[in-house]
């Protein structure tokens, strides 16, 4: 893969990832600290992905 091919490929997955983020920005899903990591992971739960 040429150098230019992987940037292209990395810029199309942070555009893809951006959509994401974007939409749950856009939703202002409230979190409460107080429920902890586990309660409030949940909520995000579309957005983390394995790490290529």
């Amino acid at each position: 893969m040429h150098r230019w091919e992987k940037f292209i490929a990395q810029l199309e997955e942070i555009n893809k990832y951006e959509e994401k983020v974007h939409h749950l920005a856009d939703m202002m899903i409230d979190i409460d600290l107080d429920d902890g990591v586990k309660v409030n992971y949940k909520k995000f739960a579309d957005i983390p992905e394995k790490i290529k």
